[in-house]
């Protein structure tokens, strides 16, 4: 099966809801299902005229479940705060589950995301690093959900990721997991040429999702507290696990241990690529 038609199968439509309880909900529909794929090429064709010689940073994000508006926001905001750090200049792709809107972004299926990274590793130089921000639920079995309004619920795994970054040829990546047990992911991903940043060890979870919720207490704590202010990535996530222990011990929470993996190789090349002033890092 081709990976178009792939792609396609992935989004099932389920049965239309009863209006009376469902009526204000968007629902996915076998014409919506039919524009993914030419969604991500247009994407992918806009963000391949702003590459540029030279080691350049590109962004995808993943908001597992459209269900609870939390992942969504904070994929918007770790998109963002790349942009800001690593001077992303529209090169990002987001694909969002987000019963509020189905339309703005692709959805956010695992074939979806193999689609999305096979076309970019195309346009994507060897020196070119890619930023990957995925935020859903997790589970122990190193899985992350996938759901919508009207699609089939599914999971996105470990090693189905790792396989899909060595497939599209894409070697110099840092992958952020905001989910519970996403510690599950360092193993199958960690190498030289990998940072990979978790909400939580593999065998705990992690807290805030919600759909009243703008943001997990992960994306609190690493996208908009430390990463703006922090000298390197590391230095980020530290302070980010400092906060989240903190706010964990006050309420009484079991500590959900967010774990870091930083391969040498790909730490030395951020460095190398840091594109904002230390003078404007102290900014709020």
């Amino acid at each position: 099966m081709s990976s178009l038609r792939r792609l396609l199968a992935a989004i099932v439509c389920m049965p239309a809801l009863t209006a009376a309880a469902d009526s204000f909900v968007p629902r996915v529909t076998e014409e919506l299902v039919a524009r993914q794929p030419g969604s991500i090429d247009e994407r992918v064709r806009l963000i391949s005229e702003h590459a540029r010689p030279g080691a350049q940073a590109y962004f995808v994000g993943f908001a597992g479940v459209g269900e609870e508006r939390v992942f969504a926001e904070e994929i918007d905001l770790a998109e963002r705060r790349l942009a800001e750090r690593f001077a992303l200049a529209d090169r990002s792709l987001r694909l969002v589950n987000d019963q509020r809107d189905l339309e703005r972004y692709p959805l956010a299926t695992a074939e979806a995301l193999r689609y999305a990274l096979l076309a970019l590793g195309k346009i994507m130089d060897d020196d070119d690093v890619l930023f990957l921000a995925l935020s859903s639920h997790g589970w122990k079995d190193a899985t992350i959900s996938v759901s919508n309004r009207g699609m089939r619920p599914s999971t996105l795994g470990a090693e189905q990721l790792a396989d899909m970054l060595r497939e599209a040829g894409i070697h110099w990546r840092v992958v952020v997991v905001s989910a519970c047990y996403s510690g599950s992911f360092i193993k199958p991903l960690a190498d030289n040429h990998t940072i990979v940043i978790t909400a939580a060890s593999k065998s705990r979870p992690s807290f805030g999702c919600g759909a009243d919720r703008d943001l997990t207490y992960f994306g609190e704590a690493f996208y908009r507290d430390a990463l703006p202010g922090a000298a390197s990535l590391r230095t980020a996530f530290h302070a980010a696990k400092r906060d989240i222990t903190t706010r964990e011990k006050a309420e009484n929470q079991r500590p959900s241990h967010p774990q870091g993996y930083f391969g040498p190789l790909m730490e030395q090349k951020l460095t190398e690529m840091e594109a904002v002033p230390m003078a404007a890092l102290s900014r709020p």
